[in-house]
């Protein structure tokens, strides 16, 4: 591991790579593995950074620019693309695949979801994985949820397990989503509901034609 800024507090276990120019802050953790896992390494690409009392288990890789926060957890079997942020407290369980440009905000919560790129989740949403909880057979008995690419989720919002929220979307904070969601679509509510094409949105500031501009269509 070349160039990488490790405090004395952080740990990297045995197998573990990470990737030039990165840096461990105090008492973060990479490559942990427990007895219900196999020990795949786990693999970190360039300039990344692993917050303080942060943790990343083994089997776990991701692309260049990975910028996990303070106090947050990735388990097992996780992949991210490039230029991926997870924020401060949030909880990425098993099984989970993410694209390039991903923001996970703080406290936010996924198990086994597919996510595309240029994705924002808002704080403290959850993504539920459990039909009938705490059933053993879960993850054989729903499929994983989708989130297509150019996705943005407010704050606070639920998203029940097996869903897919199609591309360029956005749902508003708070929302509950227990049904599919179509591309260019705008949902708000609980349960969500369509409120408005996406196509349609404006941006108030008039900094942009319209919003998500920023995001170069495909």
């Amino acid at each position: 591991m070349k160039d990488v800024t490790v405090h004395p507090s952080a740990i990297i276990y045995p197998g573990a790579q990470i990737g030039a120019n990165s840096q461990l802050e105090p008492f973060s953790i990479v490559g942990i593995a427990d007895r219900f896992h196999d020990a795949n390494p786990c693999i970190i690409g360039a300039e990344s950074f692993v917050g303080s009392r942060s943790t990343i288990y083994s089997g776990v890789i991701a692309g260049d620019r990975f910028d996990v926060s303070d106090q947050t957890t990735v388990f097992f079997d996780n992949e991210f693309g490039s230029n991926c942020r997870v924020g401060p407290k949030a909880v990425v369980k098993n099984g989970c695949r993410f694209g390039d440009n991903v923001r996970v905000n703080a406290q936010a919560f996924l198990e086994r979801v597919v996510v595309g790129s240029n994705v924002f989740i808002g704080p403290g949403t959850v993504f539920t994985d459990d039909l009938h909880p705490p059933c053993p057979k879960y993850s054989d008995c729903v499929p994983k949820t989708i989130v297509e690419s150019w996705v943005s989720i407010g704050a606070n919002v639920t998203v029940g397990p097996g869903i897919k929220i199609g591309h360029h979307t956005q749902v508003y904070a708070g929302s509950v989503v227990i049904d599919d969601i179509a591309p260019y679509s705008v949902v708000a509510g609980n349960p969500a509901r369509v409120v408005k094409d996406f196509r349609e949105l404006e941006c108030r500031g008039g900094f942009y034609k319209r919003p998500f501009d920023w995001w170069a269509d495909e």
